[in-house]
């Protein structure tokens, strides 16, 4: 815990030397927690307020933060290969620990829903709060790994988006699968 509030503390001071740090030090713990926080942050924002038993909340966490993880490292593999072509520095271990990081970040949303279930006159805009705290993650990411691997935003805006791609189909791929599934159970 002391290593994650140092980790907070000497980014707030001076970001880039922080991000640089970290992933030097290939903090996995806390990149693993980072995820944690971006599943708990799902979970509570869909689901909070709606009776959910403790056995529900447990398996739904440890789902999406199986799915945080798994797509977290394959973007990191895929963007630090591509990020490789233009600097020689970190691999795709750092980049998994700065997307990691980028779940605190998704700690946001905790303040939008928490209120948001004593006022239910908020829950209009929890679209819109989604919309602002996933592009909130999404800067967070390209800055820092901009910031890591040593190289412009717009080549690593570029590494990101083509890494996305493999990773939407792959996705995309599965759902499918699992709809063809259902549907033929039924």
């Amino acid at each position: 815990m002391m290593t994650l509030l140092n980790a907070y503390f000497a980014y707030d001071k001076k970001p880039a030397q922080a991000v640089r740090s970290l992933v030097e030090e290939r903090r996995f713990g806390i990149a693993v927690c980072g995820y944690a926080v971006a599943a708990l942050c799902w979970v509570v924002f869909f689901w909070v307020g709606d009776g959910l038993s403790a056995w529900g909340l447990v398996w739904r966490f440890a789902f999406f933060w199986l799915l945080e993880m798994t797509l977290g490292y394959l973007w990191a593999a895929l963007s630090g290969l591509f990020l490789n072509f233009f600097s020689g520095g970190n691999g795709p271990s750092a980049l998994f620990v700065v997307m990691g990081l980028s779940g605190f970040v998704q700690g946001l949303l905790l303040c939008f829903s928490l209120p948001a279930v004593a006022a239910p006159w908020l829950k209009p805009l929890a679209a819109l709060a989604l919309v602002i705290v996933l592009l909130l993650r999404l800067a967070f990411v390209i800055v820092n790994v901009s910031r890591a691997a040593q190289v412009s935003i717009g080549k690593t805006i570029g590494s990101l988006c083509f890494a996305l791609v493999p990773v939407t189909s792959g996705l995309c791929l599965c759902l499918g699968l699992v709809g063809l599934f259902v549907a033929f159970l039924m």
